[in-house]
């Protein structure tokens, strides 16, 4: 034998044992517990999804499927955390539009890449932002908090589940389009700022649709406007902004499932695989509904198409307004 067939041959078996290795990898996935971490505290839409998916997954993969909080600087300390686990499709992030496209943006230099640094699995759902008031507030209306804030400029106040947070912005840019001051307050999570919305230690909230669910249902706040194209079939008495005359407020908050980079592309399509097909079911979609979001379930690919858009929207719009991370 020459050595150039030796060679040839031995190429040849590394690859096949490679692709072996990684066809028993992906086999077996999971033989152990796998995580998502949710950058944010209990009770926020994202963790809902979370741990609804989490159970399901457990029966489907006869594995625990487990969620970890991990709150702190708008989704950049659980973000981090996953960033740096290893690639293997055991610790997995519940991504949402601040974290996997508007917080890079607003940071020079950027906590990480939204893009380069995680594969993205699935996406599961998108849902509405809303500007809401407690319901016995005197402000009934869009034009009643602006006028407030022109009267008394720096006393009306809106709360949000975190700086650098799309309701975050959306605040800003209202503030910003009718000429007025609008004084962020800014949380750790939805539920600790929807506790002082109803205990009126703040004027207003702008807030995701999924956390507010509850606190609407049970007529502790009452909705101004909301950021969807069109109006919510759950609240058909609220105006969009684009009704108001604000076309610009129109946007949409999203949740996903997102890996490490350099996961196995085997193990994130099985992944994706799984998500897609729980969420093509009614009763996870059916619950999620109640929930004022709209499920999707989509592959990698197709939700890497859509982060990247996302991604280009956030960071043009970010430059042009000029919010910067505070």
């Amino acid at each position: 034998m020459s050595p150039t067939t030796a060679f040839t041959r031995a190429l040849l078996w590394l690859a096949a044992a490679a692709l072996a290795t990684t066809t028993a990898t992906a086999a077996a996935y999971p033989d152990k517990t796998v995580k998502i971490v949710v950058a944010g505290p209990p009770a926020g839409g994202g963790d809902f999804i979370a741990r609804l998916l989490a159970d399901r997954l457990t029966h489907v993969w006869k594995q625990p499927v487990v969620v970890e909080n991990r709150a702190g600087a708008s989704g950049i300390i659980g973000t981090k955390y996953v960033l740096q686990a290893p690639p293997d499709g055991y610790t997995l992030i519940m991504g949402h539009s601040a974290t996997h496209a508007i917080v890079p943006a607003l940071h020079q230099p950027p906590p990480y890449d939204a893009v380069a640094d995680f594969e993205p699995v699935s996406l599961l759902a998108t849902a509405t932002d809303l500007l809401i008031v407690p319901a016995d507030s005197p402000i009934k209306s869009v034009a009643d908090l602006l006028a407030e804030a022109k009267a008394h400029p720096g006393s009306v106040t809106y709360g949000t589940p975190g700086v650098g947070l799309a309701q975050h912005l959306l605040g800003q840019r209202l503030g910003q389009l009718a000429g007025v001051q609008l004084t962020p307050v800014p949380y750790r999570g939805s539920g600790p700022a929807l506790n002082d919305l109803v205990g009126k230690q703040i004027t207003s909230m702008v807030v995701t649709s999924p956390a507010v669910m509850p606190f609407i249902k049970d007529g502790r706040v009452r909705a101004l406007a909301v950021s969807s194209p069109k109006r919510m079939p759950a609240l058909p008495n609220v105006p969009t902004f684009a009704e108001l005359g604000m076309p610009e407020l129109t946007q949409q908050g999203w949740f996903g499932i997102f890996a490490p980079a350099g996961t196995p592309s085997d193990i994130v399509e099985q992944i994706g695989a799984a998500l897609t097909k729980l969420m093509a079911t009614p009763d996870i979609r059916s619950r999620i509904e109640a929930q004022f979001a709209d499920p999707v379930g989509d592959t990698p690919q197709q939700f890497a198409a859509f982060q990247r858009q996302e991604v280009r929207k956030w960071t043009a719009l970010i430059k042009q307004t000029g919010i910067k991370a505070e």
